[in-house]
């Protein structure tokens, strides 16, 4: 699992998950709400996606401390 990529099952071959003509569509706000597919680059073969999404926050004094921690 990774933040940036997906691997083809079929191929292996590594989809980039940076782009955002590729990310249409496979992503939402909330993440884990459906399904989603799109085809590999490489084998042209169908992959099916589930986005999971991952928050975390920080706390500071000061604006500026919560944004350096």
């Amino acid at each position: 699992m990774s933040d940036d990529s997906v691997t083809c099952p079929h191929c292996q071959h590594e989809i980039p998950m940076t782009d955002g003509e590729r990310l249409q569509g496979h992503v939402s706000y909330w993440g884990q709400g459906k399904i989603t597919s799109l085809d590999c680059p490489q084998c042209e073969r169908e992959v099916f996606l589930q986005e999971y999404v991952k928050r975390w926050w920080t706390a500071g004094r000061t604006p500026q401390e919560a944004c350096e921690l």
